[in-house]
């Protein structure tokens, strides 16, 4: 048998659903002239156990497992295929609970999105530490060496959060070449990323009992994690393939990444700062200084302007004017390196 084929669905338990109705409308005692007693409500959290809603600790851990096993290769396969860097990914920590509690706890230093897997599970959501995606754009973006990239939890740029989608989008793939069904291969796609959850009043889906599947992310002499996120009742339900598996198309679009991230590089805004060099003075000096004090130009050079923006200088640059505009002159390069564009994320 292929490892496709190893994929089943499996069903509650049974007559579950039926035993559950039974109990909850059952009147007690033969009819008569007096008022029925009103049947005591179920638990909801046994009705959900019951119906295959909500599983045991122990059946929620087997069954994170088997996904991990099922994922992790190939996750690991598509991040250095999309990347061309050594990227590691192991099994990490399984958590149950319902789906915002989960989100709760795991959007700290964070950045998630949802996605849908199309006849599987309409609502899923993915997790991955921050610190992978600054350390990948750096690298990508600016040639620094994984070896001296120090991790660091920061809000995420907007081109950082713009090119997680490409961590989702390989998340997503080998989530659905998991559960796909025997000769019906099964398409996936993700939202945009955010670095905050929304509202329970803006949350579209229904807040359901869920579990998330952990990973390890090992890069540049650091780790982080990654989540999946999916109804339990999907998990128990499905049986994933022992390894999700990658095809040559999936494989060829993923190793775009540095292109796709050049693009964006590209058509970004970017404020630009013109700094103006004036006359050195002393500490006692500028701390006499006082609203309307005036302070000239080196009269033997001009005005030397410093063309930059993000921290990051680019260009020399001399001040002059047009009409009621002040302007400035390229004049030449401050001598940065061919990546100074990494400033710029």
């Amino acid at each position: 048998m292929s490892e496709t084929e190893d994929t089943t669905v499996e069903e509650p338990i049974a007559g579950a659903t039926e035993a559950a109705t039974q109990m909850a409308s059952e009147s007690v005692g033969p009819a008569s002239n007096a008022a029925p007693r009103r049947p005591a409500a179920l638990p909801a959290s046994l009705v959900d156990r019951m119906v295959g809603r909500l599983g045991t600790s122990s059946q929620m851990h087997e069954r994170g497992v088997m996904f991990q096993q099922a994922l992790g290769p190939a996750l690991e396969e598509m991040l250095q295929l999309s990347t061309g860097l050594e990227i590691d990914v192991r099994p990490g920590k399984i958590r149950m609970g319902r789906r915002r509690e989960l989100w709760a706890e795991l959007i700290d230093g964070s950045v998630y999105c949802t996605g849908h897997v199309r006849k599987w599970a309409d609502e899923v959501s993915y997790f991955c530490g921050a610190p992978l995606v600054i350390g990948l754009v750096e690298c990508l973006l600016g040639g620094a060496d994984p070896e001296t990239i120090e991790a660091v939890t920061r809000p995420l740029s907007a081109i950082e959060l713009d090119m997680s989608l490409v961590i989702f989008e390989n998340l997503s793939d080998v989530v659905a070449s998991a559960v796909s069904q025997a000769g019906e291969p099964l398409k996936a796609n993700v939202d945009a990323p955010s670095a905050v959850v929304p509202e329970e009043i803006d949350d579209p889906a229904p807040d359901c009992h869920a579990a998330a599947i952990g990973f390890e992310i090992e890069f540049a002499g650091s780790s982080t994690v990654a989540y999946f996120i999916a109804p339990q009742e999907q998990l128990l339900k499905t049986k994933p393939v022992k390894r999700a598996t990658i095809k040559d198309d999936e494989a060829k679009a993923q190793s775009d990444w540095r292109e796709r991230l050049s693009k964006r590089v590209v058509r970004s805004d970017v404020r630009l700062e013109a700094r103006i060099a004036l006359d050195q003075m002393r500490l006692a000096d500028i701390s006499r200084l006082q609203p309307g004090d005036v302070l000239a130009f080196p009269e033997e050079t001009g005005a030397r302007v410093i063309l930059g923006g993000n921290g990051k200088d680019i260009y020399n640059c001399a001040l002059g004017r047009t009409g009621q505009r002040y302007m400035v002159r390229i004049e030449d390069p401050t001598g940065v390196d061919e990546n100074w564009r990494a400033a710029f994320t």
